[in-house]
């Protein structure tokens, strides 16, 4: 029996970012009970659709949020009208998931969750414009972080939701870290530094060029994602020559297989919510060095260093020096690093338990 008919709205690509996985994993849990689409309107990976679709997930494609804003509304309010969905969670960064609100009120959709998942957006005029009716359409607040929420919500009351992930997949693997090193061309005492995020202004993938510049050549630099700065940042290698020491692989959907292959996370970002990419590095066991604009409440495991992204020499010296955890040592205490993960509430299926009573708890409510 069918218990709750549930919709997400990712409003930015559904792919390999923070808010996808969310959803994703979250999805996957729900659907085993419950009647679940995801809704979208990006170009998706095949892989990725194959995987949601087998899984029994019913996935919607929008017209494109951006360029055709009043046929991507007017699809989906007749969608959430058709379907009659009981929950419509929509997914962002800003008070401009009014858009998909406005449409689940119009579709008379009684629970509309507006999910903060970051602490900063890069359209501030736009967000303060839309903050009203953003209020006006929400039902219920929710945010990754106490940082995500205060932001977005301001003084409104939010429930956190934490970016729970699948702990067992990011076990250290030996095979896979050795397939991939050896695919990389790596000698035994390289030292490979990894960042996971779209290729944006916001996660600063420029800092981390310049600082393997800095470094002794046995650093080596893995930049996984995609994004509009992708080529920009490619040019960026290959003008200053470091197209040996630098790797693209573009989206994956195996990055546990590539952070077993790591010896160091960084991430450099300008702002974050709560980056699901460092609760992954760190159930790996990896030692991770990020930007000190993150939230400290990221330090699940007491690996992570937050340092200045003002100045590329301040990385630089914290990394040639670093006294990072070896491969063996992350396999040997890797039941330590899951227990502190665990009892911090960042494992997906308890979370996903947890949404799942909250939506029970909305419903009847309304």
């Amino acid at each position: 029996m069918i218990l709750l008919r549930i919709l997400f709205i990712n409003t930015v690509d559904l792919d390999t970012n923070g808010i996808s996985t969310f959803i994703i994993n979250n999805a996957k849990y729900l659907v085993l009970k419950n009647y679940v689409a995801i809704a979208y309107s990006n170009n998706l990976n095949t892989e990725l659709e194959d995987s949601l679709l087998d899984s029994g997930i019913n996935l919607i494609k929008l017209p494109a949020r951006k360029k055709k804003i009043f046929s991507y509304y007017r699809k989906l309010t007749k969608i959430i009208e058709k379907n009659k969905f009981d929950i419509v969670h929509v997914n962002g960064n800003s008070t401009t998931m009014a858009l998909e609100l406005m449409a689940a009120k119009k579709a008379h959709c009684d629970v509309r969750i507006g999910h903060a998942h970051n602490t900063k957006t890069e359209h501030p005029i736009l967000n303060a414009l839309m903050y009203p009716l953003f209020n006006y359409c929400v039902t219920q607040r929710f945010a990754c972080s106490q940082e995500a929420g205060r932001w977005l919500f301001k003084e409104k009351n939010f429930s956190v939701i934490e970016n729970g992930i699948a702990l067992g997949k990011y076990i250290p693997n030996k095979s896979s870290r050795e397939k991939i090193r050896s695919k990389l061309n790596l000698e035994p005492g390289d030292i490979l530094l990894t960042n996971v995020g779209g290729f944006n202004t916001q996660k600063n993938q420029e800092l981390l060029v310049r600082v393997i510049n800095l470094l002794p050549i046995k650093f080596k630099l893995l930049l996984i994602g995609d994004g509009v700065l992708y080529q920009k940042i490619k040019e960026n290698v290959l003008d200053m020559g470091l197209e040996k020491r630098v790797f693209f692989s573009g989206s994956v959907d195996n990055v546990p297989d590539f952070l077993s292959a790591s010896d160091i996370f960084v991430m450099p970002s300008k702002f974050e919510g709560f980056p699901y990419a460092l609760v992954e590095a760190q159930a790996s066991g990896l030692t991770c060095f990020v930007s000190d604009i993150i939230t400290k409440n990221v330090n699940l495991t007491n690996n992570v260093n937050f340092l200045s992204i003002n100045n590329p020499f301040i990385w630089k010296d914290s990394l040639l020096y670093s006294n990072y955890i070896s491969f063996d040592e992350r396999v040997k205490d890797n039941n330590t690093t899951m227990n502190n993960i665990i009892s911090k509430g960042y494992s997906m299926e308890e979370n996903a338990k947890r949404l799942s009573l909250i939506y029970k708890k909305e419903v009847k409510a309304g």
